[in-house]
């Protein structure tokens, strides 16, 4: 992990560790609002570059959306969600995260840009929302992180309305690219060789090395919790995944992607890259190997009406 460091910028606003600088938690209230802001412009920004249903979904109309109700699961400080309700014409559009300064930050936001967007902070486990709620529940990057993948599944099935749907985007745990160290090493797939525990402890110790530079983003201590198989992530795995949807009567299965990674990026276009792709695609589709090459877990799944789960 030395061999390849790599150092946050603090001025890095798509880490939420940000929050936990001193430049935010010593300044001034308009500073820190300030700052919160900047963030949820940099994810509206992002979003209106390559949006997240053209990139994953795009088989999915904009007409679908059109005076329906959305909950972005995951939504950090909510300039993606407000992309979303400016665009699509939902008639409610809600983002929760687990930090109430995220939530702030997403209402300081969607006021500036005149959006009506109503944003909460609560857990994926426990949604703090009545069932039958939503026509869609989107989230992006996050079921890797939660603490019981099968509640969260539950919950979203929960407040969807019946024929609603679950878009979901997230990383496998073996993914070459996603093991989540990235504030200490640039090394990728080291989890295919160590284990959580060895490398969560290296993780801490290489953090505890820097001093106090890495007090705003180091971890509070070298072991791992007990649903953690890497710090913050619960080690999901694509077949997991496909048990846990299959399990549950309650679930049709729309859609599912078989893109393989180097399939996004500012550098996927490149030629080199799309020879690596395309020599990774049959491998992205194959058990086992699915798990080291898939790009991401990219499924559409719908709450079902009569309880029967069609592939």
């Amino acid at each position: 992990m030395k061999m390849y460091p790599n150092y946050p910028r603090e001025d890095d606003l798509s880490l939420w560790e940000v929050f936990r600088h001193t430049r935010y938690t010593q300044s001034p209230v308009e500073e820190q609002n300030r700052i919160k802001q900047q963030s949820a412009q940099l994810r509206y920004d992002e979003e209106k570059q390559i949006c997240f249903f053209v990139r994953y979904f795009p088989n999915i109309s904009p007409i679908e959306f059109h005076n329906k109700s959305i909950l972005d699961l995951g939504c950090f400080t909510g300039g993606r969600i407000v992309y979303w309700a400016e665009q699509y014409g939902f008639h409610e559009a809600r983002g929760i995260d687990i930090n109430p300064i995220f939530a702030e930050a997403g209402r300081l936001y969607a006021t500036s840009k005149g959006v009506n967007v109503t944003f909460d902070t609560g857990i994926a486990e426990n949604l703090p929302y009545d069932s039958n709620r939503f026509d869609f529940v989107a989230s992006y990057d996050v079921f890797e992180h939660v603490q019981s993948i099968e509640q969260v599944m539950q919950e979203c099935l929960r407040v969807l309305k019946r024929g609603g749907k679950l878009l979901a985007v997230f990383p496998q745990f073996f993914h070459p690219l996603e093991a989540h160290l990235g504030l200490a090493t640039k090394m990728p797939a080291l989890q295919w060789w160590f284990s959580g525990k060895t490398l969560t402890e290296a993780y801490y110790e290489i953090l505890q090395d820097r001093g106090k530079e890495s007090y705003w983003y180091s971890r509070d201590n070298p072991k791992i919790a007990e649903w953690e198989r890497l710090p913050s992530l619960n080690g999901i795995t694509v077949a997991k995944f496909r048990r846990i949807v299959e399990a549950n009567k309650g679930w049709n299965i729309l859609y599912w992607s078989r893109k393989p990674i180097l399939s996004r990026g500012v550098r996927a276009n490149k030629a080199v890259f799309r020879l690596l792709r395309y020599s990774l695609s049959l491998p992205a589709r194959l058990p086992f190997l699915e798990e080291l090459f898939l790009g991401r877990i990219c499924c559409v799944l719908e709450k079902a009406g009569n309880g029967n789960l069609n592939q």
